[in-house]
């Protein structure tokens, strides 16, 4: 389980930082120095770690009474390939023979 949760912690983590950097009124709304609780409506086991894990936390924070803020994290978009154009070769193009 925490192989499989500390994954997707991190990607849930990711794209949260994603998500603010993009929109940064919600960020706005987020307290300075709150904890942040990423939950998964479809993930009821990935909430129980997480909630145990934060008022774990919580409970040797060295700033008492700390905000946090719950983000239910809804649904992620498919993943998608940012190349554009690739091209392939039949050989090695001549600009990668200063690295042979």
């Amino acid at each position: 389980m925490n192989t499989l949760f500390d994954e997707k912690y991190d990607e849930l983590f990711t794209e949260f930082n994603r998500y603010i950097i993009e929109h940064p009124e919600f960020g706005k709304r987020i307290p300075q120095d709150a904890l942040i609780v990423l939950l998964d409506k479809e993930d009821p086991a990935f909430n129980s770690e997480n909630l145990r894990r934060s008022e774990s936390y919580l409970k040797h924070d060295d700033l008492p009474k700390r905000s946090v803020v719950y983000v239910q994290v809804g649904r992620l978009a498919p993943i998608k390939s940012r190349l554009r154009n690739p091209r392939l070769l039949t050989r090695a193009p001549d600009y990668t023979m200063q690295y042979r």
